[in-house]
Order: C-alpha cells, then structure tokens, then sequence
C-alpha cells in the first residue's frame, strides 16, 4: 500500500521531532494514552476484518458483483493490516521506551547516550502518527463494502421479484372476460323508437 505524500511528511516530521525531543518526553500519562489508544485502534481492527469476510457470500450474486466486492475486500484488507501493522510498531516503540538503557550504552560518549530512547521516541510517533493518520480508512472501508452489498442485494431483490412476476399471457388468463364481453348485439327496431 503506497504511502501518500502527506503521510511521508508527516512520517519525516514525528521521526524528526521524536529524535528532537529530550529523552524521557513521552512518559507517563502520555504513554498511557497512546497505549489505550493504540489499543483501542489494534482491537477495532480484527473484528472489522471478520465482517469483511463474512460479507462474501456467493448466493445469488452475479459474476461482475462478486468480482467488485472482492476488489473492495481485498483493499480493505490490505488496509486493515497495514494500520495493524503500524499499531504494532507502535507498541514496538512504547515497549523500548520501558526498557531501561544498557549499562554498556551508558558508558558511550556523551551524544550518543539518549540514542536508543530517542530512536524508540521516533518508532513510537512515526507509528502512532500512521496509525492516526490510516484510521479515518476503517469507516470509508466500511461504508463502502455496505455500498456494494446494497447494490448487491438491490440486484437480488430484483431478480426475485422479476422471477415472480407473471407473464402478460399469464395476467390476460387469470383476467378472462366472459365470451360474450364486447361482442355487438342487434338492437330490436322497437327500442329505437322510444
């Protein structure tokens, strides 16, 4: 799934101020919200899936539907796993920033100190930031596989409808007139005169 020029900014720019910012920033309070939500996001995601898959059924459905919905499907899949994806990088980044710093690490020069909580600050935002920026894709996926499933179920109506619909032939005989409906009698020249 290619990225879109406004999510590679976005993901240069939280690599960039999670490299910037001081160790120890996300910590807390912050790091608790992103847990919940990331989680939140993560625990949305396979229970979409599994509507996803539950909505291709073949019943009735024409060749070309099918074919559309299993597009859409596998797009949405696509996305939904991707976003899982970067929910797990997430947790990857929160998860480093717990870990404390090796002691060998401590003894490296001076710059190179904050390296790893400032690498795990940058995992953390760049998957966070897709994470958020991917979520508004779950409810789009989700309107857009219920729009072809009511076409298809549209299409299906129709063709029981039509399946059940009599012919004009068979309409003509259930409404049969009596033999002599329309047929031209002779008035008696006695009527006439009256």
């Amino acid at each position: 799934m290619p990225l879109r020029r406004i999510e590679i900014t976005v993901l240069a720019a939280s690599i960039s101020l999670g490299a910037a910012l001081p160790p120890g920033t996300i910590s807390g309070d912050t790091r608790t919200l992103l847990v919940t939500f990331v989680g939140i996001i993560s625990a949305s995601i396979l229970p979409t899936v599994t509507l996803l898959v539950n909505a291709m059924t073949a019943g009735g459905r024409s060749v070309h539907s099918i074919n559309q919905l299993e597009t859409e499907m596998q797009a949405a899949m696509d996305a939904l796993f991707f976003i899982l994806g970067c929910a797990l990088v997430t947790l990857l980044g929160l998860v480093l920033l717990s870990v404390k710093v090796p002691e060998f690490l401590g003894n490296l020069p001076r710059p190179n100190v904050g390296l790893v909580p400032r690498a795990s600050q940058a995992i953390l935002l760049a998957g966070a930031s897709m994470v958020i920026l991917r979520a508004g894709q779950i409810p789009a996926i989700l309107r857009r596989s219920l729009s072809i499933r009511h076409e298809i179920a549209l299409d299906e109506a129709r063709r029981k409808v039509n399946d059940k619909v009599p012919s004009s032939d068979e309409l003509r005989r259930s409404f049969a007139n009596h033999p002599d409906f329309g047929k031209i009698v002779p008035l008696p020249n006695s009527q006439l005169r009256e």
